[in-house]
């Protein structure tokens, strides 16, 4: 009798066991843990970015779709940096493809990393590339785009990130028209 109930009971600690540690970012809840170190060094934590839109992009040198999304991803960057965009541009080649991702990557001015740099990612489960997670200022993933159901371009990204943007600056200005007017008289 003890027999049949253990097996199931091992079976169950087993597949708990095997199970990922953590869930892939779902559209609409808080970003999960995502830290890399990028191409010139500088420290990329998707957690203290909280309070600007975030774009991180996962790409590979030998991805044709991806080489289309990246002066797309330029555009929108030179855009909207100076209003409070990021962006991190990750490649899943292997490390010693860097000479390729360098060559790649200057060409554009936002950040590059190499996966293999990604020292706590808890944001994707690469399955294949492109794909790109769009992080709204309060932290939540509000989009991932997956072509051919959903391809990053210049126009849908740039539409996106300005009304990302835009959300706190009209909720302050709602706030400051709200605010009861004082009138300091003696």
């Amino acid at each position: 009798m003890r027999g049949k109930f253990l097996i199931p009971i091992l079976i169950t600690v087993f597949c708990m066991a095997a199970a990922p540690a953590h869930a892939d970012g779902v559209i609409g809840q808080a970003a999960p843990v995502f830290v890399a170190t990028t191409l010139d060094g500088k420290p990329f934590d998707l957690a203290a970015l909280k309070g600007k839109v975030v774009v991180v992009n996962f790409w590979a040198t030998w991805c044709t779709q991806c080489s289309n999304e990246l002066p797309a991803l330029e555009a929108v960057w030179r855009q909207y940096h100076s209003k409070g965009l990021e962006v991190l541009a990750v490649s899943a080649d292997r490390p010693r493809a860097r000479g390729g991702v360098d060559q790649v990557m200057h060409f554009f001015s936002f950040p590059g990393a190499l996966l293999g740099s990604v020292s706590k990612n808890e944001l994707v489960t690469l399955n294949s590339v492109p794909v790109t997670y769009v992080i709204g200022k309060d932290g939540n993933v509000e989009n991932i785009l997956t072509p051919p159901l959903q391809p990053l371009t210049e126009a849908g990204l740039g539409d996106e990130v300005k009304a990302l943007l835009d959300v706190k600056t009209e909720a302050k200005k709602e706030e400051k028209k709200e605010e009861p007017k004082t009138d300091a008289k003696p």
